[in-house]
């Protein structure tokens, strides 16, 4: 059984202009650029401080820190690691210092591929989470808070193109991530003092050998993590009309 679900009510809510904002429009890479990768990447670091704040005019939400108010997960792979969660008030921290490791893009046939390096992320969240995960049985409700390092991204995707009101806009087609977390630290801390002893048990298995943590998870953490790059970006990405976005 598998289900997520993600509510981003912490998105800038509004109209579009229909418009990329003025102080942005210099930095916006035409499809015909014979350099299109090369402005891709000078427009991202230029670009960044506006990425980290957020972006009301485009309903592109502050990356750093990124915050959701909401999720869920209902996932198992196989008898040993099974995972039913509830998680809110959740914020990533670290997204300003990400690093372009390389890229490659088809602007004509919308498909592209990025690597990406964080060199450390914090997480910070209140859970609800039963289930089990190798050895340890998992029943906790509580706050987490995560310091992980080296997350290095992979990302390919594509997209397609959809008519409203007679205009085109994009949407994501596909898109398939890889993403290994170097190694991390966590603390758990529940919200009945009673119930302290399990949550430590949870934080010390991981603790003690993130890795093996880390590497079982792993298709969890890729499938969520498409599932809700696929949600962000469509959000954005219908707020303009394809041509705004990739001009000719």
């Amino acid at each position: 059984m598998k289900t997520f679900t993600v509510l981003l009510v912490c998105f800038f809510a509004g109209k579009s202009h229909g418009k990329i904002p003025e102080y942005l429009q210099e930095y916006i890479c035409k499809a015909s650029d014979p350099k299109y990768e090369k402005c891709v990447l000078t427009s991202f670091e230029k670009t960044k401080p506006y990425l980290m704040k957020g972006i009301p005019e485009l309903s592109l939400p502050p990356f750093d820190p990124f915050e959701l108010p909401i999720m869920t997960v209902n996932r198992t792979l196989n008898d040993a690691v099974s995972i039913n969660a509830i998680i809110r008030n959740i914020k990533v921290e670290g997204g300003r210092n990400t690093v372009i490791q390389g890229l490659r893009a088809d602007p004509k046939k919308h498909v592209g591929e990025i690597r990406l390096s964080l060199p450390w992320t914090t997480i910070e969240m209140e859970y609800d989470v039963q289930g089990h995960l190798l050895t340890i049985p998992l029943q906790s409700r509580g706050f987490f808070f995560g310091n992980f390092t080296n997350t290095q991204f992979s990302i390919k995707g594509g997209l397609q193109t959809y008519e409203k009101d007679g205009n085109e806009y994009f949407r994501v087609k596909r898109i398939n991530s890889k993403i290994v977390v170097g190694d991390g630290f966590i603390r758990l801390t529940s919200k009945n003092p009673d119930m302290q002893f399990g949550a430590d048990l949870i934080a010390n298995f991981f603790n003690e050998d993130p890795r093996r943590v880390l590497d079982t998870v792993n298709p969890i953490f890729i499938e969520t993590s498409n599932q809700l790059f696929t949600v962000v970006a469509d959000q954005i990405l219908a707020n303009l009309k394809a041509s705004e976005w990739l001009p000719a």
